[in-house]
């Protein structure tokens, strides 16, 4: 169980920080706040995934955790960043809980269900397409095109991770991580 706790950590800060690289890289040009964020996310999503357990047997286990997921990183953002909408309102606060509240849980789920899940190998696929396209963005000459690219794509990235957090979710796999239940009890209840 330890072991799965931390690979569940791993995976999801890799999908933040995913997202936190282009910010950092692209937008800001400041790769020491991406340095600083990888120690950060890894605190932060230990806290999170021990909240997942405490609801682990709940039937919308998915969606209580992009709830939980995209308030505590807005309350981050707002109070370790200062990305606040009272000091910054230019910044897109829905987007920050759309993606605050996908990668912890994604990686939560991921971890939960069998690594035969072709569902696994079609989200593998994905993020490397998405990594390629949005790398692009390097390459333009024009500033303030590059940072339109790096904050409009990871957002459309991760509207397409909930395709996969939903069927993850909603998948009878997830059962096996309630022990002594069937699929149809987790479903029904």
């Amino acid at each position: 169980p330890m072991l799965q706790f931390f690979k569940g950590v791993l995976v999801a800060e890799l999908f933040a920080l995913w997202v936190e690289f282009f910010y950092s890289f692209g937008i800001k040009e400041q790769p020491n706040h991406f340095f600083i964020a990888i120690p950060v996310y890894f605190v932060y999503l230990c806290a999170l995934h021990r909240v997942f357990l405490i609801f682990r047997e709940r039937r919308f286990l998915w969606l209580i955790g992009i709830a939980i997921g995209g308030i505590a990183g807005l309350l981050m953002e707002w109070f370790l960043v200062g990305n606040s909408p009272w000091k910054h309102p230019e910044v897109f606060q829905s987007g920050q809980f759309l993606v605050h509240g996908a990668y912890p849980i994604l990686g939560y789920l991921l971890v939960s269900t069998p690594d035969t899940s072709p569902l696994r190998n079609r989200l593998i696929c994905y993020m490397m397409a998405a990594s390629g396209i949005t790398s692009v963005g390097f390459a333009f000459g024009n500033s303030n095109l590059q940072k339109l690219w790096f904050i409009f794509l990871p957002l459309v990235v991760f509207v397409g991770l909930y395709y996969f957090i939903f069927r993850l979710g909603t998948s009878p796999l997830l059962a096996r991580i309630v022990p002594g239940r069937s699929p149809l009890q987790v479903h029904t209840e």
